[in-house]
């Protein structure tokens, strides 16, 4: 599905992703990567030119910025010096997904003149790209209170998406119910540049239905529900979502890499008994927050990944 977004004509593409070489071989000319559609660290070619615009493979997530803090950053530094046809910004902008930092990059790159007009846009966006990115770049591992204004509009501006995430809507979506999805978010975008947002009550509702030494299995039945886990002094987890399909979706995440919860050797003998190996096809991510095959879902049973987990950290199941 493929829509303009002012200079961006944005490519939607649930369930693609493909590595850098790829592509760099295969994208238009003026092509931007976004959050996860390249499987990969932040990169850039003039040859094309080509960007990706990532924070979940090959980097240390807490030191590396969010996707749309990325972007804010090229934006004022001359990106759309590079990414410019006939003296106008214009890029091809690819998306697997429409979480927060994927609609809010897209939202910067759709708008550059107020992006750098501006600089850090007014309070409110200032604001919402601030916490997205703390928010994004943790995991939503942050503990934020939910009493906080910024923190209910920001719950406001995202909740179209958190609602189709929490009502298993996302898994199978179409390329164009998921650009209506981004344009229905980049419009609340809008109303937060032009200070007319709204507020809404955080949902951080959660089940504890597994777990072992130092973590725990949930089942998240609020959009925030990690905050108040977080909160709780839970600093390493796995949430469960059973797809309609019949597989099931974990992610898998520590509060921060000093947290002594062993995530790249988890992947690993997470794909073993998955049968698959690392890559965009098996169980991966950062070195704090990743989790099983975006596309197909994982085969394993909740109680089998506690095994797992819990066999390779040296500990017994929960009770």
């Amino acid at each position: 599905m493929t829509r303009s977004h002012g200079p961006v004509q944005l490519h939607v593409q649930p369930g693609v992703s493909m590595d850098w070489a790829t592509f760099q071989r295969e994208a238009p000319p003026y092509s931007i990567a976004l959050d996860g559609y390249v499987i990969g660290p932040p990169a850039f070619s003039e040859a094309g030119p080509h960007a990706n615009f990532d924070h979940h493979v090959g980097v240390d997530r807490l030191a590396t910025r969010s996707t749309c803090m990325q972007v804010f950053l090229a934006i004022m530094l001359g990106l759309y010096d590079e990414f410019s046809k006939d003296g106008r910004p214009f890029a091809n902008v690819f998306v697997n997904d429409a979480d927060q930092d994927t609609c809010l990059a897209i939202w910067l790159l759709g708008n550059p003149e107020r992006t750098s007009e501006v600089g850090l846009l007014g309070k409110s966006i200032s604001t919402l790209l601030i916490i997205e990115d703390i928010l994004d770049c943790t995991g939503g591992a942050y503990p934020v209170s939910p009493d906080r204004l910024s923190i209910r509009e920001q719950a406001w501006i995202f909740e179209p998406y958190m609602r189709a995430r929490t009502e298993g809507r996302l898994v199978g979506m179409d390329g164009p119910t998921m650009h209506a999805l981004i344009d229905e978010v980049c419009e609340r975008i809008d109303h937060s540049a032009n200070e007319t947002h709204q507020t809404i009550d955080l949902d951080a509702r959660y089940e504890e239905i597994g777990g072992g030494p130092g973590w725990r299995m949930i089942v998240e039945h609020g959009p925030h529900a990690r905050s108040a886990l977080f909160a709780a002094g839970i600093r390493a987890f796995l949430a469960v979502n059973e797809r309609a399909d019949g597989a099931w979706t974990y992610t898998i995440g520590r509060m921060s890499p000093f947290v002594g919860f062993p995530m790249v050797r988890l992947y690993a003998a997470l794909n073993e008994a998955e049968g698959t190996e690392a890559g965009p096809l098996g169980w991966g991510g950062s070195n704090t927050i990743g989790g099983s095959p975006r596309g197909s879902g994982s085969r394993l049973k909740p109680a089998d990944v506690e095994r797992v987990i819990n066999r390779t950290i040296g500990g017994a199941s929960w009770a």
